[in-house]
């Protein structure tokens, strides 16, 4: 008679070969795949773009293609890895998941040329297609339809978030600005929104999660309008929202790709170490504000290799970007980084804050 012995999980550990391991494997692939989709879309760009528009506009066909890709990814990982739960060897499955995304991601882009509103459609869609999976899917744990089998929420779930963005998108609203994305990120990735929102039902969670990210990104607006980095006045998708928009530099857009290509990965893949040693909700508010604080340190040490290094901000653009796929891929596709379960201290369940008062 053999017996095995269950190891319990402790206060999260710095797990060195691990988060090694996650930031080669996220920013390694992020560089390769960048580089490639680059002289992909100069070569063959999936906008109409010619002669030097694509000089100007093929960061727009690797953001768009990369970003739809990515939410692919998310989709599939949503729904049960259907159709291909099938598969147990994670690595294979992982393959083939991420081969479909970025076939998905592709004609998702070309879509938008083809059959859609062109170029002014790329941010419309983009933020309201990631915002109704976040709502439904991150956020609220996908309570329409958790309690059905994979199959169905995929079908389900696609009809749901291409109906209501022909909705949105067809309207005075045009879209839901993607602004509080690498809040959301940093929330989850740091599980500071699942510990503020703990005991709520659904969709009441997905619902005071999102209102906390606009507010979240209010403050931010505030605070780069302050540094000139902001101007309230600007409108340039839709009148419906007045929130304004980034400063022609683009610093403040790069900021935004730079945060969400580290604001979910690097929480992951050290497990929050060494935030998670300080009691909720102190250390989880610290380690948002250390990764937005980091967010802008990185960023303005790569805005000044445009030139040494990069050819050109939209060059850089892209290359601060491809991150938030690899960022999301490698974790929930693959596993890096989530493999071993760990505690925050006084938590009583991995992953679990609604046990705790």
């Amino acid at each position: 008679m053999t017996t095995t012995t269950t190891i319990a999980p402790t206060v999260s550990p710095f797990r060195v070969n691990e988060a090694v391991k996650g930031f080669l494997w996220i920013y390694g692939l992020s560089i390769v795949s960048c580089y490639l989709v680059n002289l992909w879309v100069i070569s063959n760009p999936i906008g109409p773009w010619r002669g030097e528009e694509i000089a100007k506009s093929f960061w727009l066909d690797n953001v768009s293609w990369q970003i739809f890709s990515a939410w692919w990814a998310c989709f599939f990982v949503v729904c049960g890895f259907w159709p291909f739960n099938g598969i147990k060897n994670t690595t294979t499955r992982g393959l083939l998941v991420v081969a479909a995304s970025w076939i998905l991601g592709w004609w998702s882009a070309k879509l938008i040329f083809l059959v859609g509103p062109g170029a002014d459609g790329i941010f419309p869609l983009v933020g309201t297609t990631w915002f109704l999976l976040a709502f439904f899917c991150f956020a609220g744990g996908g309570f329409l339809a958790a309690k059905l089998p994979p199959r169905r929420q995929f079908f389900l779930y696609l009809v749901l978030f291409t109906g209501l963005t022909y909705v949105i998108t067809h309207s005075a609203v045009k879209w839901v600005p993607a602004w509080w994305f690498p809040f959301l990120l940093v929330g989850l990735g740091t599980g500071t929104l699942s510990y503020l929102t703990r005991g709520l039902q659904q969709p009441g969670r997905a619902v005071v999660m999102m209102a906390t990210l606009f507010a979240v990104a209010a403050l931010c607006f505030q605070i780069s309008a302050a540094a000139g980095l902001w101007e309230f006045d600007k409108s340039p998708i839709s009148s419906f929202w007045s929130m304004g928009h980034f400063t022609d530099d683009s610093f403040w857009l790069l900021c935004f790709f730079t945060a969400t290509s580290i604001n979910y990965a690097m929480p992951i893949i050290t497990h929050n170490w060494p935030f998670s040693m300080i009691r909720m909700p102190w250390g989880g508010l610290l380690a948002c504000a250390f990764y937005l604080v980091l967010d802008v340190v990185v960023a303005s040490l790569l805005v000044k290799l445009v030139g040494p290094v990069f050819g050109s901000m939209e060059e850089l653009l892209t290359y601060a970007y491809m991150g938030v796929n690899w960022s999301l891929v490698i974790p929930l596709v693959f596993g890096i980084g989530l493999q071993e379960p760990y505690l925050w201290v006084g938590q009583k369940t991995p992953g679990e804050w609604d046990d705790v008062a």
